[in-house]
């Protein structure tokens, strides 16, 4: 019995030593076991370097272990391990029950509960308590600690009760991994195997109380035990450990391991120094690198000695953000490899934020082809059939919530086609429909859309989804069932579905698309998940539980739950982290994301107990996990061991700017560096020409096709003109650079769809509203898209502008009709009377809009109220503009057909159509309803994007002339009407700026006597204008002469009629465009509107002003004058 150590700084080659040691006398003493011991992540590595250097590649009496493998080995000798191990998901899940079952017994703990990530938080602690052995007795002691601390006392019993309440779950029944060490001790002298053996230990930075305790046993009972432990030669090992000293972990580690040894009378034999077996006192790793070996040799230590030396071992490079730092790293492995001569296996990449910048390593790798393995384990949680399941819950839970139907059917694991998925979710966005009841019965609602709605297909989706659900809801609603026949329902789920099968099918596309990754992860989530509801069962299976209590235990075993990773290759770059990650004969060592808070890291403030606790407890000789301040003295020493792992090379890349946007500093051991390190370059790849980096990247793709880009607006470089007659020297690559060229100077050049495609689309005459020809003046993209392709938004369960619009349109107009069936006319309606109905009649368009669902929201209620505040306030305006003037409604909602030409067929309705007739004439304006704020433009109808009012005017002038064949019908104005509650300054005339407010825009007959019958108040008893008159009804008002101001917006009765035959020709011809197969990308500008601005289009055209071929289509902004005489002709 006898203990050994192995010393030396890092690179030194203890483990070298100990292995070649270890084959060296395995080939001599075949009865004797030789052990190594190992951290959990180190076996498969080590296992690969005996066989390596063992000269017949192969051992029969060396096992490697971890400390768990080696508790096995000793059960099955000996027995003792009579219950099996509840794994942290198992252990996650009897705390939530156990805290749970004590929360009224809880002090604090009781409240946060529910708080994410709080029974992981327990679990911590519950492990360290079993690590550092830390049992019911030692809660009594420190209890008396914190009698002064009434927070710490009351954390202490909550601990306490949640400790015995998981140890009474426990019993007799599992034992946890933490205690499996505890239970070998107390067995582990009736090991024959063990007393034949050679104990090694390699690999570890120290152990806890359980660990040494088992060793203590170890040393009694081994033939020898063996520990490699990592220190500086010039150590001195009698002299107490201080924390901050970097080889104080490690000092602290051989004082306790010798204590132990003396305690249970084992020999203690001379330490053995790697330095010293080399003949050199530089590490050997470092022999040929004398800067890296400066490195270790100096940092953490005081004094330290400056390197002064030209050297390139060592290199800093400072990048824009991680992704700059990552595609850095990556274009330099790629030179190494090609130009150094490295393979990928002599390269690493660590970092101390590997969740981050694996992912973006992984990323920029992939796309340049670097093979890599990267170091962690990754979570079940975005795999299609964990969410399947956590949706499946969901959708009882939320009964039938839109989120938790489509989220589980949206997996691809439903059954149900990507088709079919879209169909029924376009139906339950339009209609708002959830809940169960509504989900069982066939759904009958229609929505209004330009497809009708195929409700028989629809239902039978419906059925399939309540088919496969109707089990498991029926099974997690009914309240007297336990947690075990919970399980089963969402079990048979995944046999109704036939997920194993479909996630098979999912794995052998992986592996055919050769993507090994996920391929292993569709292998491995099925039995992961199966295991789950294994322990399920087994821990809680009798257990009674709400639905969401289901949820929450489901959940929680679901987050612990990590794939196990796929072996590094044989020619890989690992990537890793400073803790974790094993490194094995590494060349060259990329470390990443040196910046404060990622390389030392930012610790928390303990976990349940504070660091101020854990400070208490450790002066008073109770041992728990390091504290913050003791962590970041650890932390050293792992950075220390990293820095120290690459033979020929290191690279220290940091960032300016974190993915927030914010800058960033670097870490403070870059300024450490630069004191050890005084030739020590920094390098900003910001500043750096990196043409030929980007050409490494992907063979010079990116930087030919940017160089392409910018052809003619900027100098190409000598290395671009070289990079491009290679390309075009090779037939493989010429290909290539012809797409290039081909895709950089594409000039738009769209003809359209050709005649004979836009005949058999539209049809040989043209059919549709005044709104088409209005789009397609826009923008004949967008008119192609919207009609000819009949693409449309989304329909939305919720009121929409449009949908409002067309509330009011159908409130004023059930309020007009009502009113001509009354005695009241609307002079003379009262005021009462006409607000009753006004709501009333909102009532009654709310009711009968789309199958009435408007009113299952609050918000629509809200709008319903502000709509019939509105419709009020509309019809009091309309009585008074009507009372002000001779006109009179005619008809509301007037449908007509209008023909301007043979092929072209308009059709719509018009809201409003007034008239005054006398003897021999008859005079007609129209009035539109705009709940939106429409301005009558005669720049926008010179353009056709304003024909509306024109083509209602001239549709109601055909009516009347064939209803007055006897009369001259006097075209008298067009008018938009602002559906509006205006806002206006307190005054003592509210109503009358309101009504100024609300007067109509449009265009007037200049003719007196039609001024004078659109309001009272502009004619004068002698047939002229009055004086200085402001029409609060139409845009007209008078100087002080009786004329016509230049603001008021008039024209002659030829004019409008010759308005009318523009706008017709301009619509003959838009359509002809369209009928010839006219779809081109011409959206126009005019000022600072475009017809991009509210297209829904704008996302799938491709329309970039900055291309070739696209641009706008300038509208000019023409004066009135020219307008005029544009529109209306010579005068």
């Amino acid at each position: 019995m006898s203990l050994q150590l192995f010393l030396g700084s890092a690179g030194s080659g203890k483990s070298y030593q100990l292995y070649r040691e270890v084959i060296e006398q395995s080939k001599q003493d075949m009865a004797t076991n030789y052990l190594i011991i190992v951290p959990e992540q180190f076996t498969l590595q080590t296992q690969k370097d005996i066989v390596t250097m063992h000269p017949d590649h192969g051992v029969m009496n060396v096992d490697i272990l971890s400390f768990l493998r080696f508790a096995f080995r000793v059960f099955d000798e000996v027995g003792g391990n009579e219950y099996p191990i509840l794994e942290d998901t198992g252990k996650s899940m009897v705390l939530r029950k156990v805290v749970a079952e004590k929360r009224k017994d809880l002090i604090l703990f009781g409240s946060n509960v529910k708080k994410p990530g709080f029974i992981g938080e327990l679990k911590s602690l519950l492990s360290e308590l079993f690590q550092y052995n830390i049992g019911p007795d030692d809660f009594g002691k420190m209890e008396e600690i914190a009698q002064k601390k009434p927070v710490l006392k009351a954390k202490l019993a909550d601990i306490l009760t949640v400790y015995n309440g998981f140890m009474s779950f426990m019993k007799e029944r599992y034992i946890t991994a933490e205690e499996t060490l505890v239970i070998l001790n107390k067995i582990i002298d009736q090991s024959q195997w063990l007393k034949d053996s050679v104990v090694c230990l390699d690999g570890f930075t120290g152990f806890t109380p359980t660990q040494y305790q088992l060793l203590g046993n170890v040393m009694k009972h081994a033939k020898k035990v063996i520990i490699t432990i990592t220190i500086d030669p010039k150590e001195d090992l009698d002299t107490a450990p201080k924390d901050h000293q970097l080889f104080g972990m490690s000092k602290k580690a051989i004082q306790k391991l010798y204590a132990i040894a003396r305690d249970n009378d084992v020999a203690i034999e001379e330490p053995i120094y790697a330095e010293t077996r080399n003949g050199s006192m530089v590490p050997y790793r470092f022999i040929n690198s004398p800067a890296l070996g400066a490195l270790e040799n100096n940092l953490f230590r005081y004094p330290y000695e400056i390197y002064d030396k030209d050297q390139d071992e060592i290199r800093v490079h400072a990048s824009k953000d991680a992704k700059a730092e990552v595609a850095f790293v990556s274009r330099e492995i790629k030179r190494l490899v090609r130009e150094e001569g490295y393979r990928y296996k002599d390269i690493a990449v660590i970092t101390g934020d590997i969740e981050n910048y694996g992912r973006i390593v992984k990323e920029s790798f992939t796309q340049l082809n670097i093979p890599c393995f990267i170091d962690y384990k990754k979570d079940i949680l975005n795999n299609p059939f964990v969410e399947l399941l956590r949706s499946a819950i969901a959708i009882v839970s939320e009964d039938y919530s839109y989120e938790s139907v489509f989220g589980y059917l949206r997996t691809g694991l439903a059954g149900i086609s990507t088709e079919d998925i879209d169909l029924l979710e376009n139906y339950i966005i339009a209609t708002g429909i959830r809940g169960s009841k509504r989900y069982s019965e066939p759904f009958t609602r229609n929505y209004r859309g330009r497809e009708k709605v195929d409700l028989d297909r629809i239902n039978k989706i419906r059925e399939t989804l309540i088919e496969d659900i109707r089990p498991l809801y029926e099974s997690l609603k009914d309240k007297s069932k336990t947690l075990t026949d919970y399980t089963q329902a969402l079990y048979d789920l995944g046999i109704r579905l036939d997920i194993e099968e479909k996630l098979k099918r999912y794995h052998d596309r992986f592996i055919e698309a050769d993507n090994p990754l996920l391929a292993k992860e569709f292998d491995q989530v099925y039995k992961i998940v199966m295991d789950l509801y294994d322990q399920m069962v087994l821990l809680l299976g009798s257990e009674s539980c709400t639905i969401k209590e289901f949820g929450e235990i489901l959940e929680t075993g679901l987050m612990e739950a990590k794939m196990g990773l796929i072996p590094p290759g044989v020619d890989e770059i690992v990537v890793g982290d400073t803790e974790r990650t094993r490194l094995k004969d590494i060349k060259i060592l990329f470390f990443m994301g040196m910046n404060e808070g990622i390389v030392p890291k930012s610790h928390g403030t303990g976990g349940i107990l504070s660091d101020i606790e854990r400070e208490l407890l450790l002066t008073n000789d109770i041992e728990l996990a390091p504290t913050k301040r003791q962590q970041g003295f650890i932390d050293q020493f792992y950075i220390y061991l990293s820095m120290t792992k690459p033979k020929d090379r290191l690279y220290l890349t940091y960032h300016k700017i974190n993915g927030e946007g914010k800058s960033v500093n670097p870490s403070y051991l870059i300024a450490k560096l630069k004191q050890l390190i005084d030739k020590l370059p920094i390098i900003n790849e910001d500043d750096r020409n990196n043409d030929i980096e980007h050409i490494l990247r992907d063979n010079g793709l990116s930087y030919l096709a940017e160089g392409l880009r910018t052809f003619g607006q900027e100098e190409v470089t000598d290395l671009w003109k070289e990079l491009y007659v290679i390309y075009q020297s090779r037939e493989e690559t010429d290909r290539i650079l012809k797409k290039l060229i081909s895709g950089a100077f594409y000039i738009n050049e769209e003809k359209g769809i050709g005649r004979e495609a836009a005949r058999l689309l539209y049809g040989q005459e043209l059919e549709g509203s005044v709104t088409r020809l209005e789009r397609y003046a826009g923008c004949a993209f967008a008119h192609f898209m919207s009609y000819g392709m009949s693409l449309e938004e989304r329909r939305e369960y919720k009121l929409a502008v449009p949908d409002i619009g067309n509330i009011f349109h159908n409130a004023i107009d059930n309020f007009s009709k009502e009113l001509d069936r009354s005695q009241y006319t609307w002079h003379n309606i009262p005021d009462d009377l006409r607000e009753d109905m006004a709501i009333r009649c909102v009532e009654q368009a709310v009711a009968d809009y789309e199958n009435s669902y408007i009113r299952s929201t609050k918000r629509n209620e809200y709008l319903i109220t502000r709509i019939k505040r509105i419709t009020i306030r509309t019809l009091w305006a309309l009585c008074n503009q009507i009372k002000q003037g001779s006109f009179e409604p005619l008809g509301y909602e007037m449908a007509f057909r209008h023909l301007p030409h043979n092929s072209l067929r308009l059709h719509g309705r018009i809201d409003r159509i007034d008239v005054y007739e006398d003897e021999d004439k008859v005079y007609v304006r129209v009035v539109d309803y705009k709940s939106g704020n429409t301005t009558f433009d005669l720049n926008s109808i010179y353009y056709g994007l304003q024909q509306q009012l024109s083509v209602y005017l001239s549709a109601a002038m055909d009516y009347l002339t064939k209803r007055n064949p006897d009369k001259e019908v006097v075209p008298s104005g067009i008018f938009y009407y602002h559906i509006d509650d205006p806002i206006v300054d307190k005054s003592g005339h509210v109503e009358d700026d309101i009504i100024k407010k609300l007067k109509m825009n449009g265009l007037i007959n200049k003719d007196k006597k039609v001024l004078s019958l659109m309001d009272g108040n502009l004619g004068g008893p002698d047939g002229n204008l009055r004086p200085s008159v402001k029409s609060v009804i139409v845009p007209a008002e008078t100087n002080k002469d009786g004329e016509l101001t230049k603001r008021s917006s008039v024209a002659k009765g030829k004019e409008i009629k010759a308005l009318i035959d523009y706008v017709n020709k301009k619509l003959i011809e838009d359509g002809k465009q369209i009928l010839d197969g006219d779809t081109r990308l011409n959206p126009y500008r005019s000022n600072n509107r475009t017809a991009c601005d509210y297209c829904e289009f704008r996302t799938i055209c491709g329309f970039d002003s900055r291309l070739p071929g696209h641009g706008y289509r300038n509208l000019n902004k023409k004066s009135t004058e020219e307008l005029k005489k544009e529109i209306f002709g010579e005068e």
